[in-house]
């Protein structure tokens, strides 16, 4: 063999040598493995040809689960009821705001507004239920049912206090109607479906428990229905209904930590079905709501109070204004009772009681157990109607001076000259008082002593539980005494002194503190 030759033989085995090299490493960065190389590559080829076994049966039979089936079959046929009942309402409209320059020049602009909600069609002429924030401003009302058809809707009633509003569909029908049903009989645990428009997705089906009952979120709204079903922005105003199709509430609000982008957070409410029938009784009848009334104003009690009145025990509502001729009066109800019991319920608080006593028919007679001068004494008033009283005659506190040496209401509230609000749920959970200061007139007695922001705590010692209260203890002392508020700003706690005021004349129209029903 010449050299040349060898040579060649030599090139060509170190050429072999590496083509096997670099294909083997190539192969093995591809995943596949030597056994896989040296026998050929037939995994891979299978896979590549498509030869693969897929399972054609379920891992458990449906005899296995037959409650499981049962329950989506169940679930199936009492949604396709539900929904055909739904509406998604689309709202908007124009709103005059109000806008102030760094030089304090203000001026008025228009700005157009879009909101969306849900309703229930609630009778076969087309009433349909929904919030009163939803078609608050009264905006245009655009109705899209499950089948896709738009309506145009006109707003019979609304009543913000309960937030339950009444619409009334222009043209069509007859409507496709869900029922109402007993939310006095929901327990927690009971299983519930919400439908709506969360987001303007369209509708929507959502599952969940009752969470709780008689959930007070503000005093001056019903208590509410707790839920852990799925509600979101959209939402308010859809039904809250249970396993026979029931309305037994009107989803309302949620809870959320993010107020900006609010979004389920496992806690929604609504209103119960119960006082949502009844308001839209009310309305269908007259064309506004009509709630129990007895004519006072209440107070809970502090420690100061119940050392006043001796009154030790849990709960109980102390009673501070009555309307002449009231209901109230008419049983023989006294500045300073307390109230501790109606019918038969032990009363806990004033937020409490307003529920029970708004929700109680017009005429029903109700007993009252009360604690006055340390002894029990029973009642029996008749639930009259608020539209009968004019709530600027009611009396507040005992006035042992003359009247004729003393200020009216008004003038008290016009001269002190501040506006306070109720704080929000959200702000009492982060430790914020019940009242907050939100404007002061720059007359006021307390221009200078009280910013925007100032917690109100309490006056003359009694701790401040909401607005219209606060109203209340304000004209019964000023005209009387030296009233004392203790304030609360950032970390300081300080009080602001008002000195007893001589009777002047009114100047404004309208007083400063709105009181909240």
């Amino acid at each position: 063999m010449n050299n040349g030759f060898r040579r060649f033989l030599i090139l060509l085995a170190v050429f072999v040598f590496a083509f096997l090299a670099v294909f083997i490493t190539r192969k093995l960065q591809n995943g596949d493995s030597l056994i896989d190389i040296l026998s050929g590559g037939n995994a891979s080829k299978t896979e590549e040809n498509g030869n693969f076994t897929l399972r054609l049966t379920p891992v458990i039979g449906t005899d296995k689960v037959q409650i499981l089936a049962a329950i989506n079959q169940e679930s199936e046929a009492l949604v396709k009821a539900i929904v055909p009942s739904v509406v998604s309402i689309d709202t908007s409209g124009v709103r005059r705001e109000r806008f102030r320059d760094l030089y304090g020049r203000t001026w008025i602009q228009p700005r157009t507004f879009q909101g969306q909600g849900s309703g229930v069609i609630v009778t076969a002429e087309g009433h349909v239920l929904t919030n009163h924030h939803v078609i608050q401003g009264n905006p245009r009302i655009r109705l899209t049912l499950y089948d896709g058809t738009v309506h145009s809707a006109k707003v019979i009633g609304s009543d913000s206090t309960v937030d339950i509003a009444v619409l009334k569909i222009d043209d069509g029908g007859p409507f496709q109607a869900l029922k109402f049903g007993n939310s006095s009989e929901v327990e927690v645990g009971h299983a519930v479906f919400a439908i709506g428009n969360p987001f303007g997705i369209g509708t929507s089906v959502t599952d969940g428990r009752i969470s709780a009952k008689e959930r007070a979120i503000s005093d001056i709204q019903v208590d509410l229905l707790q839920t852990s079903a799925p509600i979101n922005p959209g939402n308010s105003g859809g039904p809250l209904v249970n396993v026979s199709g029931e309305i037994i509430g009107i989803n309302s609000r949620i809870f959320s930590s993010d107020k900006k982008n609010p979004g389920f957070q496992g806690i929604g409410f609504a209103i119960p079905s119960n006082d949502a029938f009844r308001t839209l009784q009310a309305i269908l009848a007259k064309g506004r709501p009509s709630r129990g009334f007895l004519g006072m104003v209440l107070q809970d009690l502090d420690p100061y109070a119940r050392e006043k009145f001796d009154f030790q025990a849990p709960g109980g509502v102390a009673v501070v204004g009555l309307a002449p001729d009231s209901p109230a009066t008419t049983a023989g109800l006294e500045i300073d009772d307390v109230i501790i019991s109606f019918e038969g319920t032990p009363v806990q608080n004033m937020s409490q009681l307003i529920t029970l006593i708004q929700r109680s028919e017009i005429g029903d007679q109700v007993t009252l157990k009360i604690w006055r001068k340390g002894a029990k004494q029973t009642l029996s008033a008749t639930i009259g109607k608020a539209d009968d009283y004019n709530r600027e005659d009611i009396k507040l506190e005992k006035d042992e001076d003359d009247a004729s040496l003393s200020p009216d209401p008004q003038t008290i509230l016009e001269t002190i000259g501040v506006y306070v609000r109720d704080t929000s749920p959200a702000e009492r959970a982060k430790g914020a008082a019940n009242v907050i200061v939100s404007k002061i007139n720059p007359d006021s007695l307390l221009a200078g002593k009280l910013l925007i922001g100032d917690q109100i705590l309490a006056i003359n010692n009694h701790q401040v539980q909401r607005s219209d209260e606060l109203l209340a203890r304000l004209i019964a002392s000023a005209a009387k005494q030296t009233t004392e508020l203790r304030i609360r700003r950032g970390n300081s706690i300080f009080p602001v002194r008002i000195a007893r005021m001589a009777r002047v004349a009114p100047v404004m129209p309208t007083p400063p503190v709105t009181p909240q029903q």
